[in-house]
């Protein structure tokens, strides 16, 4: 008798957790009519337009020419859409290799995030109060020159780059919690300006590959084509960049993200102070602000 209660206690606790675990998520259920059979990611499409603005953004630009300083950049960052705000802290480090080829990692360790019931459900996100934080995917990427400082060439330059499924918070649409991976070419040229001394034009282009992995059933991947092209003004000091970049998936529904990107950088001894604007698309319907420093630990190596 005593071993049967035990068994009925187990069970009548067991079926308390059910009961409160749908309770909980009641909501949930009946704004997305629950099958009561489908796992619940599977009433989330993983597309830019439809998750948060860290899950599968348009990636950073390159210009054709390696960093060949180590450093380290430490970022905040703003974005905003309508009933939609997020902060997040952006970190990337840019690690040569015997100036051979560069490796470069990034992170978002901490973001916050918040919006509106209409956002929330447009989403199936299923935290209720539609408010939290989130830990990002890491990023691993290898920059490989192939043409540098000829001069009837421009620089070009390979990268090869993996996003690991290691974001948190799927249940809100904050990161796919899936992998993906692209690569690109881009090429660029320092060109001078003529009557400025020390100021130089550079414009540059990138095209490329970007596949990840989705949670449709239908197609296991998305496979989008990436370019962008830039026009930077520098020197010494200074950098100010216009740039346009985008990928377009096959889907054609939200996969097609395009960003327009204002960046402006200006560099006193080992520090670069860095300040971007970007404004997207209907797929990314986003504008986002970064402002943060970058430290550059070569000197203090070859010392």
């Amino acid at each position: 008798m005593k071993r049967l209660s035990l068994k009925k206690g187990f069970l009548i606790l067991l079926l308390i957790l059910g009961f409160s675990a749908k309770s909980q998520y009641a909501w949930w259920v009946e704004i997305h009519n629950w099958d009561w059979v489908s796992h619940w990611s599977d009433y989330m499409s993983f597309q830019p337009g439809t998750m948060g603005p860290n899950a599968l953004p348009v990636p950073d630009l390159q210009n054709g020419r390696m960093d060949t300083n180590l450093t380290l950049l430490v970022t905040p960052e703003v974005h905003l859409a309508k009933n939609d705000f997020t902060f997040d802290i952006f970190t990337r480090v840019n690690i040569p290799i015997k100036n051979a080829v560069a490796l470069q990692i990034w992170w978002v360790p901490f973001e916050y995030y918040k919006t509106d019931t209409v956002v929330r459900d447009f989403r199936a996100a299923r935290t209720r109060e539609a408010e939290g934080t989130a830990t990002g995917d890491v990023y691993l990427g290898m920059l490989i020159p192939l043409v540098t400082d000829k001069e009837k060439w421009p620089d070009l330059m390979l990268s090869i780059n993996l996003k690991t499924a290691s974001g948190s918070k799927l249940k809100d649409a904050r990161f796919t919690d899936a992998p993906g991976y692209w690569f690109d070419l881009s090429g660029g040229k320092d060109l001078p300006w003529k009557n400025h001394e020390g100021w130089f034009f550079r414009p540059f282009g990138s095209a490329g590959f970007y596949v990840y992995q989705t949670n449709s059933t239908i197609h296991f991947q998305n496979d989008a084509l990436m370019l962008g092209a830039g026009l930077d003004l520098k020197n010494e000091k200074w950098r100010f960049s216009l740039q346009y970049a985008q990928y377009s998936g096959y889907w054609r529904e939200y996969d097609l993200p395009k960003v327009l990107r204002l960046e402006t950088e200006y560099t006193h001894k080992n520090l670069t102070y860095h300040l971007r604007l970007q404004q997207g698309n209907e797929s990314y319907n986003f504008t986002s602000i970064r402002a943060g420093v970058r430290y550059n630990f070569s000197p203090l190596l070859n010392r």
